[in-house]
């Protein structure tokens, strides 16, 4: 009889406890789709981001990033078939600001998801309201815009898709 009241206890005790925790998904899912040029699908926006800035490849984003104008990164961007995907475009400053990480600095951005990812300024494809000759900026060294650089002047590019 002892016993039966020790396994119904545990059996009460177990049926209380979850038999797992809800472990939240992370927001960013990192693959290769197409070898040597990863892709980061963010949950959170829908949005398939380049998984290394242009001029890096290959799963650790090696090589050299490359800077260049505004409307080169335009093209650039509109011309890409990274992964095997031609739908891709310079994203707005809005979509760009939303994989900063605040808990970052030098770069502002998770590093495991976006390695190598350069801590300075990247161009938006969002103009400036106060001068069509501007572009807005995303800066991955603290995570700040800025709409005060010059189309001339050149930054890195990080393109982006509507998912899947």
């Amino acid at each position: 009889m002892k016993s039966l009241v020790v396994i119904a206890g545990v059996c009460m005790v177990m049926g209380a406890v979850p038999l797992r925790a809800d472990v939240p998904l992370p927001r960013f899912t990192r693959t290769e789709p197409g070898a040597g040029y990863p892709v980061v699908a963010d949950v959170a926006t829908g949005l398939v981001w380049q998984g290394c800035a242009a001029g890096l490849t290959g799963s650790g984003c090696t090589g050299s990033a490359w800077t260049m104008t505004w409307q080169a990164a335009l093209d650039y961007c509109q011309d890409s078939t990274w992964a095997g995907f031609t739908d891709w475009y310079l994203p707005n400053v809005n979509e760009l600001r939303s994989i900063v990480d605040n808990q970052r600095v030098s770069p502002s951005i998770d590093p495991t998801v976006f390695p190598a990812t350069p801590s300075t300024g990247f161009w938006s494809s969002s103009s400036y309201a106060g001068s069509a000759s501007f572009a807005w900026t995303v800066y991955f060294n603290a995570g700040y815009v800025n709409p005060n650089y010059a189309k001339t002047s050149t930054f890195y590019v990080r393109c982006v898709r509507r998912g899947p």
